[in-house]
């Protein structure tokens, strides 16, 4: 199986829509190599509360690959539920971290707050920056303080790249959620680290198969008896 968790909210706050289509649910529904209930959301056991922290997609992959992925829009559910979130991290093959462009603020309430505590959990496990979104106001040949300001709050490339670097991470820049970049631009990616994944478990059960085998190998020592006088 594998394991992957989705942190963060790629919704555009100026659109009112109650259900966005998001990435990762845009993700299974249309990718060729992953068959399962694409509106079929189990709510997690941390979730029962009034809006639940995060929903739970199962899928298969590649065939016959059980396919497990948490979508945790709310960042909240470090500081509310520090327990389920370190091990959502912990048990992760691979982790993606989403935002809008056009939320400067969120962005760097993330990038200050809790991008630190994903770091320190980190262990090895490959990590997706997505920036979802076209950035408004951003090629504004204007330059009075009104434009200035309003391409201000967007986020800009630099900054993706820069919390790429620091989590050592792949950066994605997905303008909108169409076949090309949801299928050929992060689905390839995201299906290149799944294949990594499932090649290092494979690897790790070959190498335990042949040290329980080494094991059941051994033979006792043939104590020679001592001789009856």
């Amino acid at each position: 199986s594998i394991r992957i968790v989705a942190l963060g909210n790629e919704g555009d706050a100026s659109h009112q829509d109650p259900r966005p289509a998001g990435l990762i649910r845009t993700y299974l529904g249309r990718s060729p190599l992953v068959s399962g209930d694409d509106g079929g959301l189990v709510p997690s056991a941390a979730g029962a509360l009034a809006r639940p922290a995060f929903a739970e997609y199962q899928a298969s992959a590649f065939g016959n690959v059980r396919l497990l992925v948490h979508d945790c829009p709310v960042w909240d559910i470090f500081d509310s539920d520090w327990y389920t979130s370190r091990n959502l991290i912990g048990s992760a093959d691979i982790i993606v971290i989403k935002y809008n462009v056009n939320d400067k603020f969120s962005f760097h309430e993330v990038k200050d707050n809790y991008i630190p505590v994903i770091k320190r959990a980190l262990n090895s496990i490959p990590v997706i920056i997505a920036a979802v979104g076209t950035r408004q106001n951003e090629e504004l040949p204007c330059t009075c303080p009104l434009c200035t300001s309003d391409r201000g709050s967007c986020v800009s490339t630099t900054e993706g790249i820069q919390l790429a670097k620091e989590l050592g991470a792949t950066y994605l820049e997905l303008h909108s959620l169409d076949d090309f970049y949801i299928g050929k631009y992060f689905g390839g990616v995201l299906e290149y680290f799944m294949i990594q994944a499932l090649n290092h478990k494979t690897s790790e059960k070959m190498k335990k198969r042949k040290m329980s085998s080494s094991f059941h190998g051994i033979r006792p020592p043939q104590l020679e008896q001592p001789g009856v006088t």
